[in-house]
């Protein structure tokens, strides 16, 4: 049995899944599966999985037909998983070299740590994670400072909810987990580990204020005894930090009229 699976769900993003995964393949720590769920891509990313599973047996497929949801493709490869540590990676982020191995190893030392993950960073448009804050749980009901591609033992898997249709759908998963455990502990490595690509929009990007209104709503009713046991802080939820980005938005847009007007004053 393989200490670690990597669960990929692929859906018409074969032009990055080859980096993807080269980067699982890189790693130092050897004794891993890679489940590629194939989700009913058109852009020739099942002959692409095909190819790379052919070649080594550590890649492994699971192909649908049809595009079922990245909530349906990561329940699947929990399904067929064998590892005891999971990671799940999108197939256009990539890992560093050395995350199975630094992850592993702070498991086996600390027996009691729920979630490991390490230092992050955006690559394409930005390099920096300017929003993603240090983890805490009061912070995490606030709103989600977790990535998808933590790890996490096994047993202590929750399943993804496919009703998350808007998005989210990681930030109640990590929730559930979180929820499960009897004490969770989380460990974040001093390592840069997980780099994320913003050359797609996040559909998290794009909720409306009254959509984020109904996931706040879901996500309360279903993890109402963690929501009670922690309080989170208000200036920490997604919602104060979207008014927050409108109003230095607005604030530079104002500012840049201003210097406009003045300068039409001086010179005209």
């Amino acid at each position: 049995m393989p200490a670690v699976s990597v669960i990929i769900p692929s859906y018409n993003l074969g032009k990055y899944l080859p980096e993807t995964l080269e980067s699982v393949a890189a790693q130092t720590f050897t004794d891993w599966e890679c489940i590629i769920v194939e989700n009913g891509s058109k852009d020739g990313s099942p002959q692409l999985v095909s190819d790379w599973c052919a070649k080594d047996s550590r890649f492994v497929a699971e192909m649908f037909t049809e595009n079922k949801g990245v909530a349906a493709a990561r329940n699947r490869g929990l399904e067929l998983a064998k590892g005891e540590y999971i990671l799940f990676l999108d197939a256009d982020d990539l890992i560093a070299p050395g995350y199975m191995d630094a992850a592993v190893a702070a498991f086996e030392a600390n027996p009691s740590l729920t979630v490991v993950y390490g230092r992050a960073e955006r690559f394409g448009a930005k390099t920096s994670w300017e929003d993603l804050p240090p983890f805490s749980i009061e912070t995490m009901l606030a709103s989600n400072c977790l990535y998808i591609s933590c790890f996490f033992r096994k047993r202590q898997a929750a399943s993804f909810d496919p009703s998350f249709k808007a998005g989210f759908e990681d930030w109640d998963f990590w929730l559930s987990v979180l929820e499960h455990a009897h004490s969770p502990k989380v460990l974040c490595l001093s390592e840069l580990c997980f780099r994320y690509r913003t050359r797609r929009r996040s559909r998290n990007t794009g909720v409306t204020d009254e959509v984020l209104k109904t996931i706040r709503r879901q996500l309360w009713e279903k993890h109402k005894a963690l929501y009670a046991k922690y309080f989170c802080d208000p200036c920490q939820t997604v919602e104060y930090r979207r008014l927050e980005r409108s109003f230095r938005k607005a604030s530079r847009w104002s500012l840049a009229w201003k210097l406009r007007l003045l300068y039409r004053k001086l010179f005209a």
